[in-house]
């Protein structure tokens, strides 16, 4: 079954994105259930940045292609694809999902990967669009479970860009002082704090810093849920923020100012310098993209 739905898939690469526009703009998610006639790929155009994938009853394939929605800066559009971006996703149920690249399919989940569902998989893409294959795991049992898909896009852009986490070894490297003034005003979280626990999560490849804030500089609200996050409440100062598990993070003492975006529900570590380095580089600064506190 596997080798007939690769074949129709790869035949479906070349459909036109276009000629579904008028119906996919800005669209962010996508509830069905079922699949494509006769155990088929049925097609899915997403256009957003981020959004979830949530099907119900799964059989046959779904065919999901995800691209950034087209957005304008006064009477100039930009194109937030023009360099390709960084795909970031949560799986859950019962299917195995493949990427599309040079004509073949790579697997980046299935149940018995040994990942935890929370994990976050990652990819890059260096077209316009990427395209996601899920398939039904063929099992009977399955029939009464939903599969549920969350996708975070980012856009790649030329060093000293737009604010950006990159490969691994790139989000160990220590923030200079105008990425830590972009971090400051592209970030959704900016926070005075300490480290009270580094805690090795190897199922999500991934370390988690516990951190007790003691200031919040700047906050960016979201309508969505997230995960064991709610720093608006002052009885609740302790957050986690996730670094890739490479990095070899450890226990510092003193207090840092965090920098963190969101994906996928928790917080990613953009920028940490220490509190004193910040107040210096505060009133070093001779322009920044926003106004610098600390």
């Amino acid at each position: 079954m596997l080798r007939a739905i690769i074949i129709i898939a790869l035949s479906l690469i070349f459909v036109s994105v276009s000629a579904y526009e008028h119906t996919i703009a800005d669209q962010c998610d996508w509830s069905g259930s079922g699949g494509g006639e006769s155990g088929g790929v049925r097609p899915v155009y997403l256009r957003c940045a981020r959004g979830t994938v949530l099907w119900r009853y799964p059989h046959g394939a779904l065919r999901v292609v995800l691209s950034f929605p087209a957005s304008s800066t006064g009477n100039t559009p930009v194109n937030h694809s023009s360099l390709g971006f960084r795909t970031c996703v949560k799986i859950s149920g019962p299917v195995r999902v493949f990427l599309e690249a040079n004509r073949r399919l790579r697997q980046i989940y299935s149940p018995s990967d040994g990942k935890h569902e929370y994990s976050h998989r990652c990819f890059r893409s260096w077209e316009h669009v990427a395209a996601l294959y899920i398939e039904a795991e063929d099992d009977y049992s399955f029939k009464s479970t939903k599969v549920k898909l969350q996708y975070d896009l980012e856009s790649n852009s030329p060093k000293g860009g737009v604010l950006q986490v990159l490969d691994e070894e790139e989000e160990c490297r220590p923030c200079s002082m105008e990425e830590l003034a972009k971090a400051y005003c592209q970030s959704d979280l900016v926070a005075r704090g300490t480290v009270t626990a580094v805690e090795q999560q190897l199922n999500l490849d991934a370390a988690e810093l516990v951190l007790r804030i003691t200031k919040i500089l700047r906050q960016v609200q979201e309508a969505e849920n997230n995960e064991n996050i709610d720093i608006t409440d002052s009885s609740k100062r302790s957050i986690r923020v996730r670094i890739p598990v490479v990095c070899d993070a450890r226990h510092g003492f003193g207090e840092f100012v965090i920098m963190a975006k969101r994906r996928l529900g928790d917080f990613i570590l953009v920028c940490a310098p220490r509190l004193e380095t910040w107040e210096q580089i505060v009133q070093e600064m001779d322009t920044s993209p926003c106004v610098l506190n600390s």
